[in-house]
């Protein structure tokens, strides 16, 4: 049984963190180098092969690479997660604390499907940070962004048997594009929500073929499940499990479009010029403000799931215009 109690007062770093997904101004999206220029050199590191993982204190930077790319031992280091590990605290601040806090400032709390194994899950969707909290003690154990969970039907089981998924998904990329639209007609539940879960755990499915950076190589088995794949996203989009953002994101990372195709759907989707893009210089972290904010947030993730792509495109003014994003990435919200 869960226990609520008030204790200590929640530290004002905490709730920050929840509010912008950041520490100290450094995000997941950081350099090593960005975090040293904004937290300083007061840290212990540790690689493990392509990973890297800084600690200052109760904050955590993880980073990985993949082989090659111009630095002296491997590529460039990509934004794993940044997390706040309250347990380490003297006091770890309550759930009923923190949350009345952010309910105070207006960023309130959305509590998803508990883990199974003792603790509850919450977040902060727009700043993507996830709390992990006690079922015992109510006390708050770690915060991190982006969460590795979610609201809504990507935070709940799937409504199919893994081995049926599987097969469903089979059947689906040996169909055309009418058949599947018939099919979907016929088979997916009337209700908004159980539908909502069935486009995604077929999408998980779909993606899991393919693999991050799968590219547009390889034959006709691997284009179907490209096109497949690519019908699931947008049925995923269409039922609100993602957003444009989102969708132009995973359509970057799983190569369901030739890089050109696929950085114009990113730059497509960010929602504001970047004359007119919120930054930490101009816009405060308020509830007046969060439209602009999480703007700035999209014009951010896809700029980068743009970046990833650069070596591959052809187009030079799709490349400058990534560039330019990617200059002002840093003062992004």
């Amino acid at each position: 049984m869960t226990t609520s109690r008030q204790g200590p007062a929640v530290p004002e770093s905490v709730v920050d963190f929840v509010v912008t997904g950041t520490a100290g101004g450094a995000d997941a999206t950081s350099t090593p180098a960005e975090v040293t220029a904004l937290l300083g050199d007061g840290f212990v590191e540790s690689r493990t092969g392509r990973q890297l993982l800084r600690c200052y204190d109760l904050v955590e930077f993880a980073w990985e690479r993949d082989a090659g790319g111009g630095e002296a031992d491997g590529g460039p280091w990509r934004g794993l997660y940044v997390t706040v590990q309250a347990h380490r605290l003297d006091a770890p601040p309550p759930l009923d604390a923190l949350a009345t806090a952010l309910d105070r400032v207006g960023f309130p709390l959305v509590e998803v499907a508990p883990d199974g194994v003792g603790c509850r899950r919450l977040v902060r969707a727009d700043s993507r940070v996830g709390v992990l909290v006690d079922e015992t003690t109510g006390e708050v154990v770690k915060l991190s962004a982006p969460a590795w969970f979610a609201p809504g039907p990507r935070g709940e089981p799937s409504p199919l048997p893994p081995r049926t998924v599987r097969d469903l998904l089979r059947h689906l990329t040996g169909l055309g594009a009418p058949e599947r639209e018939d099919w979907a007609r016929r088979r997916l539940p009337q209700e908004a929500d159980e539908a909502a879960r069935w486009w995604w755990s077929l999408w998980v499915a779909g993606r899991q073929r393919l693999g991050p950076g799968s590219g547009q190589e390889g034959g006709p088995a691997l284009s179907a499940a490209r096109e497949t794949a690519l019908w699931l996203l947008g049925k995923c989009e269409d039922a609100g499990v993602l957003d444009r953002t989102e969708s132009a994101c995973e359509i970057a990372r799983y190569g369901l479009l030739d890089p050109d195709a696929a950085v114009r759907a990113c730059l497509d989707a960010i929602p504001v010029s970047r004359a007119e893009a919120a930054t930490r210089r101009t816009t405060p972290y308020a509830r007046d403000h969060l439209a602009a904010v999480n703007a700035s947030r999209s014009a951010k993730r896809l700029s980068l799931a743009a970046g990833a792509l650069l070596p591959r495109v052809r187009d030079p003014e799709l490349c400058a215009e990534v560039r330019a994003w990617l200059e002002l990435r840093p003062l992004l919200m």
